[in-house]
């Protein structure tokens, strides 16, 4: 009885503990007061010159004798046509022909400077279907359609409007501004490590790098009904590995348990199904606590009591498309090749899985586990131990996760001042980058990297990100250009 007594005690002080510490749960104000545009609104004609940008069909390739290069050519003239102030004042300099690093010098360049980023190159659009010419920039419904709207040349032109704009006003920024632009982003091009390269030879150590990444997200998980301005403070490694199955091979007609197709589909299901356990860094913790803060009481009790649920929101958050990659490794099953007839069982089967290795463990951690399953798999076959292979593919990018940039700062502070000045509805907070960007060149040279472009994604826009009919309401992009006028107009309260 007194055993029973004890335990009722012990479950009524936890649940006392939790909800006090979920009654104190609130969102993160920014640390200072907001900062705005100055009374500056975007207009028609910054509309216009986005759209004469998403005209010129900078697409890029991963076979470089594929590259158009005409529109490339044109890019920065044309830039400097729409933009003469910014052009007659940055030092440009350009990084493998293609690339564009201009500096803006400010009133006291012995101050860390800060880095702005974005890329002007898009994926193609071969074989999709668009109900508007993909490099038209026709408006429909409100909508500007065109590949690039989201990805990422809003952020390329927000950061160009922030320049001409300020210009204009006379405006010279406290200390330096950098802004840099890839020209093969999007196929993981050298572009931004050699760009890196030639700031470090020139001793230019950035105090803060903000990038392409998260958005101001509608649709956020538990319940949250304001919009949420997501800040990458990390993003996953990379690497493609070849899988190779081998069998006996012969006549379709005589097939067995492990033909190198067979064992290949099962080995590669049993590396994808089983991507490792969970963690829940500590950014992903102050995400989930951010959204709660917004959320109902019942999440509050959770999120504001990681050190009894942790196990438990781990493997909740895994179970999601969407955060399921924030809090683990994963490997997608993108390319097959078995045999070249219907009726041939070949002797060997190759997969190419794309693995996105999460902050807590690096690429060789993510290659033993494959191996370890692919092993597994060859012994309940009953196949020989070598009769399936994991390997790095060949010319594979292989990425380390980025490290951890601050989200308790000064430099994180920033933008959530910077957003709560455009953005007052929306909160704040850090999560996880699960796509790649150039940006993961820039922790080599600063700890103070973030991933944010300031503009409103739906879940609609987020699904149209490389894909057909790629678009962005005009009001959308005009608030987003607003942000990054009011970024650069309030560098004076940086304090960093």
């Amino acid at each position: 009885m007194v055993a029973v007594i004890l335990v009722l005690v012990v479950i009524l002080a936890l649940v006392i503990v939790c909800v006090a510490r979920a009654a104190t749960l609130k969102p993160t104000l920014p640390a200072g007061s907001p900062i705005d545009a100055g009374g500056y609104h975007a207009g028609d004609e910054e509309v216009e010159r986005f759209r004469t940008l998403l005209r010129i069909p900078t697409v890029s390739r991963d076979d470089p004798a594929k590259l158009d290069r005409e529109p490339f050519d044109r890019w920065v003239p044309t830039l400097q046509r729409l933009y003469p102030r910014t052009f007659q004042t940055f030092e440009l300099t350009r990084i493998d022909e293609y690339g564009i690093l201009m500096r803006w010098p400010g009133c006291d360049s012995s101050l860390a400077p800060v880095v702005m980023m974005a890329h002007h190159d898009v994926v193609p659009t071969d074989g999709q279907d668009w109900t508007y010419p993909p490099f038209a920039a026709e408006v429909h419904d409100g909508q500007i359609w065109a590949r690039g709207t989201l990805d990422n040349k809003l952020c390329f032109c927000g950061c160009m409007e922030a320049f001409e704009h300020l210009l204009a006003e006379g405006y010279i920024p406290p200390r330096d501004i950098w802004f840099f632009s890839s020209c093969c982003e999007e196929t993981s091009g050298p572009t931004a490590d050699n760009a890196v390269a030639w700031l470090r030879e020139h001793n230019v150590h950035p105090c803060m790098v903000l990038d392409e990444g998260g958005a101001v997200a509608t649709g956020v998980p538990l319940g949250v009904t304001s919009p949420m301005a997501m800040v990458g403070v990390s993003e996953k490694g990379h690497v493609d590995v070849t899988v190779t199955a081998h069998g006996a091979g012969g006549h379709a007609s005589a097939p067995s348990k492990n033909d190198a197709t067979r064992l290949l589909a099962r080995a590669t299901e049993r590396i994808c199904a089983n991507p490792g356990k969970p963690q829940v860094a500590d950014a992903v913790t102050a995400m989930l606590q951010e959204l709660a803060a917004r959320g109902s009481f019942a999440y509050r009790i959770i999120f504001a009591n990681m050190w009894l649920f942790r196990p438990l929101v781990g493997r909740i958050l895994a179970a999601g498309a969407e955060t399921g990659p924030m809090v683990r490794s994963t490997y997608a099953l993108t390319q097959l090749e078995g045999s070249p007839a219907r009726n041939v069982l070949p002797p060997v089967a190759t997969a190419n899985l794309n693995v996105r290795v999460a902050p807590f463990e690096d690429v060789n951690a993510a290659l033993a586990r494959a191996r370890a399953q692919a092993a597994e798999e060859c012994r309940a076959s009953g196949a020989a131990a070598d009769a399936v292979s994991v390997e790095v593919a060949e010319n594979s990018l292989v990425n380390e996760p980025s490290p951890f940039s601050p989200h308790d700062d000064a430099q994180f502070d920033y933008i959530r001042r910077c957003v709560a000045g455009v953005y007052p509805e929306a909160g704040v907070c850090p999560y996880v980058q699960t796509s790649c960007s150039d940006s993961r060149s820039f922790t080599k040279i600063c700890d103070h990297v973030y991933r944010f472009a300031a503009f409103v994604y739906t879940p609609v826009a987020r699904g149209l990100i490389h894909g057909a009919n790629e678009r962005i309401p005009v009001e959308d992009y005009k608030r987003g250009v607003e942000f990054y006028v009011a970024f650069v107009r309030g560098l004076d309260q940086l304090d960093a």
